[in-house]
């Protein structure tokens, strides 16, 4: 993995580059949901062979996976999208292309409106909390942070390994940070209570959502009237590139394409 400091003090983040033909290719920046890691989640989707082979960054947020994980670390969205703005910035991107999942979408976002001459696409995949997502994020935001960092951490990993059907999500977020956890929970749920969608609908870049083809047709609405294209991809839910990564990686090159 390619490693990055982002401050003085050393701390690093790490990220896969993949398939770039040359230095001035406009990558796809994976940007990962919260408890999941870009090195997990995305190698069978950009090795898919329905994936276009496009330059590629998979990158692990500080704070999950490969990343570096202080204690001290700031893990709020708007903090997260500063660490990649300093990446991009630091590997002297003139273009990009940004591709956000679940909570990772306000990241995304955040990004592409500090990045607005930059930006070519913004994807947004499965985007925002789903209520599962948001009952679970309240029951951690629920305790104090040394709480969870010394109990609720643990009972959480616990209750998603009894309750099942969580396996692949739980290698990431087992070795995720409890500290990024707590606080990136508490701005997620920030995050999805505010009016995101009229940030998404003023953006100027290129817009795509990419939905389980379960999504109800308000859902669908909302997103084409922010001025997205939307792509629905079978045989999945809200974690696609798990339960269906070939069909992902079909959407993916489609929108880019």
């Amino acid at each position: 993995m390619s490693p990055f400091a982002i401050d003085d003090r050393g701390n690093i983040v790490r990220y896969l580059e993949l398939f770039r033909a040359s230095k001035t290719d406009a990558p796809l920046v994976f940007i990962h949901g919260l408890g999941c890691a870009s090195s997990s989640d995305y190698p069978s989707v950009v090795n898919s062979t329905s994936y276009a082979k496009r330059r590629s960054l998979l990158v692990d947020l500080i704070g999950s996976g490969f990343s570096d994980k202080p204690i001290d670390g700031k893990y709020d969205s708007s903090d997260q999208a500063a660490v990649l703005l300093k990446l991009l910035s630091g590997e002297s991107f003139s273009k990009v292309n940004l591709f956000g999942h679940s909570a990772g979408a306000f990241i995304a976002l955040h990004l592409a409106r500090q990045l607005p001459d930059q930006t070519g696409t913004l994807i947004l995949c499965e985007p925002g909390l789903t209520d599962y997502g948001v009952a679970m994020l309240e029951e951690i935001a629920s305790i104090s942070e040394q709480q969870f960092v010394e109990n609720g951490f643990a009972q959480l990993l616990a209750q998603l390994k009894s309750s099942g059907g969580n396996e692949a999500w739980l290698g990431p977020f087992s070795v995720a940070s409890p500290y990024a956890i707590y606080r990136w929970a508490r701005s997620a749920l920030e995050d999805n209570a505010r009016p995101w969608l009229a940030d998404l609908a003023a953006l100027k870049a290129t817009k795509a959502v990419i939905l389980s083809d379960t999504a109800s047709s308000e859902r669908i609405a909302q997103f084409e009237q922010a001025g997205c294209t939307v792509v629905l991809v079978a045989n999945a839910e809200h974690m696609i590139a798990y339960e269906n990564p070939d069909g992902l990686a079909a959407a993916i090159s489609k929108l880019l394409d």
